[in-house]
């Protein structure tokens, strides 16, 4: 990698770990379950200002392998073939101090018939330095051992046996410990496919044009209600959407939602709770409305919302917020979803939930058409 190297012992071992785990699992399984890709990649971190960004030493760097299948019948016709499955790999940070990231997870790209296409991914991270407040007072940008992950970009040169995928990374736990502001990279990987996969026939299926589905939806979730640590709070939410869908991929989505936030009870100066704010029911409800775009992914679903606190916003946040949300469907009239909601580039909550549907699924389009 460009002008890093592995230091210390310890590291050496990690990878020796991760490679052992993967030749392994070879040599049980057959070679059929051999990656079907590695990636190398480099980046930098764009930390915040003070102690974070004074960490931030040299570039980042990390090593990746993914066990995926490429398709492009049903929905998949309608993004120029997908590729997806699952990876695992290292990450790390550039900084000494916050170290090597674990990282497992699942990716998707589409537009895989074609010179350039989109890619997503989403998983876990295990931290091993984290924020101690005796120890490591400094180390705000990372509160908690395990933590989500994103990854948005674009990949170049599909289907070759090298490609390349550029885009940003962001991990952190979602607020529900403090101190956490995240760490976001931007980053390139260089792809490589030891060997092709085999592309299926075509049957253009995917959300009927025009259609409207609609859906009610309880989560649960939380938050630290202090910048330093402290007690989760509990987050309840329940939701009312509805999407229509421009095309057999994409579509627009309106959401109103009540949300009763624990961490209401908190002094907006200090974040602490109090007992003058937020005391009674009625004073912790949250009101909202929000709206934007959808990609409809056959079964699953990711919507990318922005809108408002209509009364009582969490303090400390913008009364505004934007609200990441990925769903899949279970059967045709139940999802599961796990939702975000952040303002000012910091994580509000997260959940997670049930939903139940009514309106089309993708299986069930009635102006795509077939063909092979």
């Amino acid at each position: 990698m460009i002008g890093c190297r592995l230091m210390g012992s310890c590291h050496l071992v990690i990878v020796a770990i991760f490679l052992g785990c993967t030749s392994w699992i070879a040599e049980a399984q057959q070679v059929r379950w051999l990656p079907s890709e590695a990636s190398l990649s480099t980046g930098y971190w764009l930390a915040e200002t003070g102690p974070v960004q004074d960490a931030v030493e040299r570039p980042s760097w990390g090593a990746q392998a993914a066990w995926t299948t490429k398709t492009s019948t049903g929905w998949a016709a309608h993004f120029s073939g997908i590729e997806h499955g699952g990876f695992m790999g290292l990450h790390h940070t550039g900084s000494s101090d916050y170290g090597i990231q674990g990282q497992a997870g699942w990716l998707l790209r589409t537009r895989q018939l074609r010179m350039i296409g989109w890619s997503y991914a989403g998983g876990v991270v295990y931290n091993s330095r984290i924020y101690n407040a005796e120890t490591a007072p400094n180390r705000i940008a990372v509160g908690s051992h395990l933590n989500g992950l994103i990854r948005l970009g674009i990949t170049v040169a599909n289907g070759s046996p090298v490609g390349l995928d550029l885009g940003i990374l962001h991990t952190s736990n979602g607020a529900l410990r403090r101190p956490n502001q995240g760490i976001n990279t931007v980053h390139a990987s260089l792809v490589i496919r030891p060997g092709g996969l085999p592309i299926r026939g075509v049957v253009a299926e995917g959300a009927t044009r025009g259609s409207w589905r609609s859906m009610v939806g309880l989560a649960l979730g939380g938050r630290d209600h202090g910048p330093y640590g402290g007690t989760i709070l509990g987050v309840q939410e329940l939701l009312a959407q509805t999407t229509y869908a421009l095309f057999s991929t994409h579509g627009l989505t309106a959401q109103v939602s009540l949300v009763h936030h624990g961490a209401l009870g908190a002094d907006p100066n200090t974040g602490e709770p109090s007992d003058t704010i937020g005391t009674a029911f009625q004073e912790r409800i949250q009101p909202s409305i929000s709206g934007g775009w959808t990609w409809l992914f056959g079964r699953a679903r990711l919507d990318l919302l922005t809108g408002g606190v209509l009364l009582h916003p969490t303090p400390g946040f913008l009364p505004t917020f934007a609200k990441a949300q990925c769903m899949m469907r279970v059967s045709r009239d139940l999802d599961v979803f796990a939702s975000l909601r952040f303002t000012d580039w910091r994580a509000d909550y997260v959940s997670a939930g049930i939903a139940l549907r009514w309106g089309d699924a993708e299986a069930y389009c009635h102006t795509c058409p077939s063909y092979r």
